[in-house]
């Protein structure tokens, strides 16, 4: 018998998929699988944590590509994952940007939610006989555009990259098939006033997020909203 068989069998767990609401089965993390995270953290770099997290995600989960899925649904998987591999509990450190002293976050990730908005909708409506219907960013699409954050050109690729269909009231015509350059010229020449609802679609999409209030040395409550893969890194 080998060493490794005397561990017997790993547990298994079940969580719910937010964007489709289906149970999929996890694993808890490794060592191996932590060591290669932690290796990753500590350099810094955006793009190896998101791939990192991307093949741990794949490696514990029933899930082939685990880059094309929602970003909320990775992060939301993630953090269960982390919770049930390591603790329920993580304690990151913030800097606080009114005193500039270190705080210590108690986060309880199995309290961590995706939020909804009631407004949201995918199909947006350009005009009376055109709509865009988008589809949710993915981590792959992050990566590929070598960003985690909205500045004002990602969040334009990040767009174009998005648009999944464009209907009509005789056709509908998917993005798939289209070269990137012509959906790039069809969002250019949007007005300002059909641009905003792109906007709002991803200023209205789920996310996970958390608000956390802590207390500084002078007493004053303060909060502070954590977002992302590496707010809740801990």
């Amino acid at each position: 018998m080998k060493l490794v068989d005397l561990l017997g069998n790993r547990p298994k767990y079940s969580e719910t998929v937010p964007s489709t609401n289906k149970k999929i089965w996890f694993r808890p993390f490794l060592v191996k699988d932590e060591k290669n995270l932690l290796m990753v953290q500590e350099t810094g770099k955006e793009k190896e944590i998101l791939m990192a997290v991307k093949e741990l995600v794949e490696s514990c989960f029933e899930l082939k590509d685990a880059g094309s899925i929602p970003i909320f649904d990775l992060e939301y998987l993630f953090l269960k994952l982390r919770s049930k591999s390591v603790g329920e509990v993580v304690e990151p450190f913030l800097v606080c940007p009114h005193t500039n002293e270190k705080i210590k976050l108690v986060i309880e990730l199995d309290k961590i939610k995706v939020k909804t908005f009631k407004s949201h909708v995918n199909k947006l409506k350009l005009d009376d006989d055109l709509f865009v219907c988008m589809k949710y960013p993915s981590l792959n699409m992050f990566i590929e555009n070598e960003t985690s954050d909205m500045s004002l050109m990602d969040f334009y690729d990040l767009a174009v990259s998005c648009v999944d269909y464009i209907e009509t009231p005789t056709e509908r015509i998917e993005c798939e098939n289209k070269n990137k350059e012509e959906i790039k010229e069809f969002v250019d020449n949007m007005s300002k006033v059909q641009f905003d609802r792109i906007i709002e679609f991803f200023a209205t999409m789920p996310r996970v997020e958390q608000e956390m209030v802590y207390k500084t040395s002078d007493g004053v409550e303060r909060k502070v909203m954590l977002r992302g893969i590496r707010d809740f890194f801990g």
